[in-house]
């Protein structure tokens, strides 16, 4: 009867931390080619490849938004000469929960206020909005955290948001196990 009661206290306990699992969304990303196609920028950079060597690019989207068209274009135009120096990873964040949370995450650790897109982070540099006029900004910012080997991204001091729930359901495992072996021992000193 008690390993029977143990069975069942575990089984409920692992049960919601597997649910919370499970219903959890992960943001979703484009690479700098998709991010061009999903506007309709022709991008004809078949040598460009993303590397963990070079600097990450983080742009928060939106779908149809003029100046997020214009900073794509942009960095289609400096991928011939300077791709092999950036990786762009891209939120659209109008469409999606899971990026527009992401977004307001990111500008939190960053210190900003989201006002709008495009959202741009490179290193420990951020911009709220997108013209022209930052476009040797951006390329000094690039270079900088190219020439840093990415220690100032945002994105690598996140941790997964699997690991919480990993160390969560490790812990309910470990305490049932705990327990079932009191029991047991339990168990064999009455007989």
């Amino acid at each position: 009867m008690k390993k029977t009661v143990m069975y069942l206290l575990i089984g409920i306990l692992l049960v919601p931390t597997f649910a919370l699992a499970e219903e959890k969304k992960e943001p979703v990303s484009l690479g700098l080619k998709e991010a061009c196609e999903s506007e309709n920028i022709s991008f004809n950079h078949e040598s460009y490849k993303e590397s963990s060597e070079k600097a990450n690019i983080y742009l928060f989207r939106g779908s149809g938004c003029s100046h997020c068209y214009d900073f794509l274009t942009y960095l289609e135009a400096m991928t011939e000469e300077y791709g092999k120096y950036f990786n762009l990873i891209s939120y659209e964040v109008w469409q999606n929960e899971e990026n527009n949370k992401l977004m307001k995450e990111t500008a939190s650790k960053m210190g900003d206020q989201v006002t709008g897109v495009p959202y741009i982070v490179i290193g420990n540099q951020s911009w709220n909005g997108y013209g022209e006029d930052l476009n040797e900004e951006i390329y000094n910012a690039i270079m900088k955290e190219y020439e840093n080997g990415n220690k100032n991204d945002v994105f690598n001091r996140k941790k997964s948001p699997l690991t919480d729930v990993f160390v969560v359901t490790g812990a309910i495992v470990l305490v049932g196990l705990f327990i079932y072996a009191r029991s047991k021992t339990k168990e064999e000193q009455e007989a």
